[in-house]
Parts: structure tokens; C-alpha cells; sequence
């Protein structure tokens, strides 16, 4: 692996988005199937089962005693969890981020998947930064490296993706502001974008008189859910806001810090990165 990322630029200033979404739902279920799982205690090779297995609950003790926290390593940086996640699903393979540096691919890397046609031989790249987190880079990849966040600010350029259906924000020549096709889409008609704030959502959700409450774009596409987005005014620049099940995807131009749990997707394959917390 090459070393950390001492030659690595710096994340960007006014980045579009501003907090991602940290995919708690499936970390969570993930907690609570680990903490009731009834499998039988493990056996130690002499029979006996092992003694963290039989060990009782402690006893409460004074309302001032404080139990110790989980011993954690101190001495080296925190290691973190990158789940590949299984096609339809919320949970797949976990890979230990052990190395300071991952590479993902379509035939090289630490992680490859050849029977991806939309990754690049190497598309992107983790790297552990010095002071804790991690930096994803995209490696100049056609199909673009996204990253799922809460809100992200709409400037000419800014590529979005809701549900499997991408768009570039733009203005045409008149100065009306548009959603136009992008990257995969490129056949699609673009959608001209009303004053905000306004909806995106899916064409076949409102049926007969039942009408959304703003103005809504409609997109045929069964991934987008019945009300998936909100573009609201803000001071210096239009944001979007995520409303929808799929999440709210944007394409990086830059590398990212990423501190907390973060989901990604290159191709057509997703991620979660999981960092571990160091020690308080």
C-alpha cells in the first residue's frame, strides 16, 4: 500500500454539500442484530464454555460509580469498517481498514468488482489522514464518485442523483434555471425548475385529485419515491434537501473528508465507511 496522505490535496472549500447522510438506519439494525443474537456461547477447546459466555450482568452499584469504557488502542490510529453492500439489500461483505490507503476498482485495487462495466480499472481511493477520517478521492473516472448526503447546495455543475436518475443543475440561455440530463440520462428531455421552493418526486404517485402540496417534478423512475426531494431558496445559492428512501447522491469534483459513518457508491456499487471511534 503507499503511505498515508501527506501528498494528497485538501479537501475543498464550499464544498456543494455540507453533512452527509451517515446511513444510521442499517448501523443500527446492524447493533441490534449483533446484541440479540441467541447462538449458542462459544466452547473453549476443553469443553468448558469460554467464561465470557457464563459471566452474570454486574450488579448496579452506587449511583456514582461509573463503569469503564470499552478498552479501545491508544497507541495507533483507530481502525475503520468499509461494508460492500449486497445488491437490494442493507448489509453485505465488511473489509477491516487496517492499511492507510484503499484503492476500488474493476480489476485492480483492494476491493474489485469486474462485473461492474461503470467502474474504472481504478475509480477511487481511501486514504487515512493524519489527524483521524478519511479522504475519498475520485481517480478521474468517467462515471464519478457519489457520495449521499442530507443537502446539498445547487450550483451551475452540481450533479445529483435521486432514486437511478441523474441530473446536472444548470441555466439555459434565457437564464431559466434547469435540470438536465447527465451521465446516463443523457437521452432524457431537461426539466425546466419553477421558482422554489418546489418538489421532485415520481410520476405515477399522484393519481386522480390527490395533488402534492408544491409544485413537483416528476420523474418516471421507480427508485424516486412519491415526494424524494425539496429545493428550497437559500441566501447565496438554491439547496436541496433529501425527502425520499433512496437518498440524495452527489458527485464529488474534489477529494472528501469523511469522519463519521459516510455511504458512497462508485458505478453501481455502494459503500459504507464506517470509521471507529478513538478513544475520548
Amino acid at each position: 500500500m503507499d503511505s498515508p496522505v501527506s501528498n494528497q490535496p485538501a479537501p475543498a472549500a464550499g464544498a456543494f454539500f455540507e453533512s452527509f447522510d451517515g446511513w444510521a438506519q442499517l448501523l443500527k439494525a446492524h447493533a441490534s442484530a449483533v446484541a440479540g443474537d441467541s447462538s449458542p456461547a462459544p466452547v473453549a477447546a476443553d469443553g468448558i464454555a469460554l467464561a465470557m459466555a457464563e459471566m452474570a450482568p454486574p450488579s448496579a452499584g452506587p449511583a456514582d460509580e461509573i463503569e469503564a469504557l470499552s478498552w479501545r488502542p491508544g497507541r495507533r490510529p483507530t481502525m475503520a469498517l468499509l461494508h460492500v453492500v449486497d445488491d437490494g439489500r442493507d448489509s453485505g461483505e465488511t473489509i477491516r481498514l487496517r492499511d492507510d490507503a484503499l484503492v476500488v476498482g474493476r480489476q485492480t485495487g483492494s476491493v474489485s468488482i469486474p462485473h461492474d462495466p461503470f467502474l474504472e480499472i481504478d475509480h477511487a481511493r481511501l486514504d487515512r489522514l493524519p489527524g483521524g477520517g478519511w479522504l475519498l478521492t475520485d481517480l478521474g473516472s468517467a462515471d464519478g464518485t457519489w457520495v449521499r448526503v442530507m443537502t446539498a447546495k445547487l450550483r451551475p455543475g452540481t450533479r445529483f442523483q435521486i432514486g437511478g436518475t441523474r441530473r446536472v443543475f444548470r441555466r439555459g440561455a434565457d437564464g431559466v434555471a434547469e435540470f438536465a440530463p447527465a451521465g446516463r440520462d443523457d437521452g432524457a428531455a431537461p426539466l425546466p425548475c419553477p421558482p422554489p421552493p418546489f418538489l421532485i418526486g415520481r410520476a405515477d404517485a399522484f393519481p386522480g385529485p390527490v395533488e402534492p402540496e408544491l409544485p413537483t417534478l416528476l420523474l418516471d423512475d421507480p427508485f424516486v419515491s412519491p415526494i424524494h426531494a425539496e429545493v428550497i431558496a437559500g441566501r447565496s445559492a438554491w439547496r436541496i434537501v433529501n425527502r425520499g428512501l433512496n437518498g440524495l447522491w452527489v458527485r464529488i469534483e474534489a477529494p472528501v473528508r469523511l469522519d463519521a459513518a459516510a455511504q458512497f457508491q462508485c458505478g453501481d456499487q455502494r459503500f459504507v465507511l464506517e470509521p471507529l471511534a478513538a478513544n475520548p
